[in-house]
């Protein structure tokens, strides 16, 4: 007979709309995928380096099939069906008292809104016993009103009602005493996850595996056995989810995607499906051959990749379209290889007319990376796009980014700016920094340069403008400017030539005549070696490109598709002595 109680704290009345697979169905579900069956993790939401930061609630809802399945990932990210709802729009929340509302423009499940009328509380009743299949767990929840399966360590409990405190969870625990129901008041540990309808305190389903690193697993159920997709934070996304409370802390959210599917995410987002399709075939076997080399770079967090730039941009399939998709499935499998391994094929927008060795601006050791060769590159320049930019920096804020590197002896100041030596590309190498002290600080990193300077690119030059400094004659030369040059005082020390500066002669002493440019042509151009004097303690940074010039440009990918070269003309352009095959 069907027990009934009235709970004293309010329950959403919502059904809760569950079944269990049926007799004989796999306890695995295969993500519908492109081809491969090769299932790539990658982290949407996490608190490793570059992340978004893990979640405390995440809202899901179909685009394509009805309703979600709801289970965990073996060891080999095989999907093990537990159950399922019919419900389309779910939340995943972690099992602490959470509350729904807008917080930080996120609309989903937050502990800071404790004003919010609709709580998720962390207190729920549990009746005695386990149950060994989710058949049986689910009837006996569906007996009781705000009932509802859990599975807490691999074994099946019913669990009631959910409260935000204990007093709460007692006066409702009386009452179903007063039924002759006993149970037990129940939280989770810190690594419980439950799943609600979105938008109300209902519990559909409450996972628990006590920091065993499984997760809770949620795949959006195919329509006609399809492919499916389910909306989360404005993207589309194929595949399933993992929800895990790492050590005990918010949630880590990983899309389980089918490799192919990702890849032309990947290719979607770092390109726009507008594009030549031999530009986007490129885009695709680099974009693969980088997410096969990538190894265990985010294992400490559970996923193989993240979804930002750091890795490779990546929002499922909010903008493929039919050319990304027929870029994906023509190269399908296809792999950048140098001596019989796939090939890290990093890229980036553009390069401003020349590429760059790894070597040079990330200091790699360059016979591990023999296809990441500099390049001046002719065809970028003929796409269209305007890469040039320009970037003023003062004095004051070169000197506090030196320091921040490590270089703690640098002066008040900085005078000039010298690039004293070129890469085979024609790119700066070594740029000199010197100071009021005359103190000279050479950095041969190209990233160390970019980073304290705040460039766009690794194609640049120094200029100054409207120098009016006072210039010397040196032996008998046209003046030059006397900023960034140095005397010796009576007392030996070091100090800058500024203002009216004098000399001392046979004759007596003679004010030195006044130079400078004044033109704005001091300093060396893009590509050029020279040194520039600031002017009224700025400098300014003028360069080409977008991102760190090693590899493919994406933009000189675009030319070339524009200009009749295949796929294979590109990648073979941009990484020396590389062959394409399958993987």
């Amino acid at each position: 007979m069907k027990r009934k109680f009235m709970q004293i704290a309010a329950l959403c009345l919502c059904a809760v709309l569950l079944t269990a697979p049926g007799e004989g169905q796999s306890a695995y579900a295969v993500s519908s995928g492109t081809s491969s069956g090769k299932i790539i993790r990658v982290g949407l939401h996490h608190d490793g380096p570059y992340g978004t930061g893990s979640v405390e609630g995440l809202n899901l809802a179909n685009e394509t099939g009805a309703g979600f399945r709801l289970g965990y990932y073996d060891d080999s990210n095989r999907f093990v069906l537990l159950g399922s709802t019919s419900e389309e729009a779910v939340s995943v929340v972690k099992t602490t008292n959470v509350y729904y509302g807008t917080y930080n423009g996120y609309t989903s499940y937050h502990s800071a809104l404790t004003a919010s009328a609709v709580a998720v509380g962390d207190y729920h009743l549990q009746l005695p016993g386990t149950y060994s299949t989710y058949a049986q767990v689910q009837a006996a929840a569906s007996r009781y009103e705000g009932g509802f399966p859990a599975y807490i360590d691999r074994q099946f409990y019913v669990r009631i009602g959910n409260y935000t405190t204990q007093d709460k969870a007692v006066t409702a625990q009386a009452a179903l005493r007063s039924q002759g129901v006993e149970t037990e008041i129940k939280g989770t540990s810190a690594y419980g996850v439950s799943v609600v309808v979105t938008g109300t305190n209902t519990i559909l389903f409450q996972f628990d595996d006590l920091g065993k690193d499984t997760g809770l697993g949620v795949e959006p159920n195919a329509a006609g056995g399809g492919a499916y997709t389910t909306w989360s934070k404005s993207v589309l996304y194929p595949g399933g989810f993992r929800f895990e409370r790492i050590n005990g802390g918010n949630m880590t959210v990983v899309n389980m995607v089918e490799f192919e599917d990702y890849v032309e995410g990947v290719v979607a987002t770092e390109m726009s499906d507008s594009w030549p399709v031999e530009a986007l075939k490129a885009q695709a076997v680099a974009a693969r051959s980088y997410a096969a080399t990538l190894g265990s770079k985010h294992s400490a967090h559970h996923f193989d990749i993240c979804n930002g730039t750091d890795c490779q941009a990546y929002t499922g399939k909010s903008r493929t379209g039919s050319n990304t998709r027929a870029a994906v499935e023509q190269t399908a499998g296809q792999v950048c290889i140098y001596n019989g391994k796939v090939a890290q094929t990093s890229y980036y927008s553009s390069n401003g007319g020349a590429s760059e060795s790894s070597s040079v601006v990330w200091g790699s050791n360059q016979t591990a990376y023999p296809y990441l060769i500099g390049k001046v590159d002719p065809y970028e320049a003929t796409s269209g796009v305007n890469n040039n930019y320009t970037k003023t920096i003062s004095s004051d804020e070169l000197v506090a980014a030196l320091k921040k590197k490590g270089y703690n002896t640098v002066g008040n100041s900085i005078v000039s700016i010298a690039v004293v030596s070129l890469t085979d590309s024609g790119n700066p190498k070594q740029v000199t920094f010197t100071d009021n002290n005359g103190k000279k600080f050479t950095l041969d990193s190209m990233y160390v340069v970019r980073d304290i300077v705040g460039l766009r690119s690794y194609r640049y030059g120094v200029e100054s403008t409207g120098l009016s400094a006072p210039g010397v004659s040196v032996n008998g030369s046209a003046p030059v400017n006397a900023n960034g040059l140095y005397a010796i005082d009576g007392n030996g020390n070091v100090v800058p030539i500024s203002g009216d500066a004098y000399v001392l002669t046979g004759s007596g002493t003679v004010q030195l005549e006044q130079g400078g440019t004044g033109d704005g042509s001091a300093g060396g151009g893009i590509g050029s070696l020279g040194s520039t004097t600031g002017n009224n303690g700025l400098f300014i940074f003028v360069g080409k490109g977008w991102g760190h010039n090693v590899g493919m440009s994406q933009w000189g990918a675009y030319a070339m598709a524009k200009q009749g070269y295949t796929y294979l003309d590109i990648l073979q352009f941009y990484y020396t002595d590389i062959t394409v095959r399958l993987m």
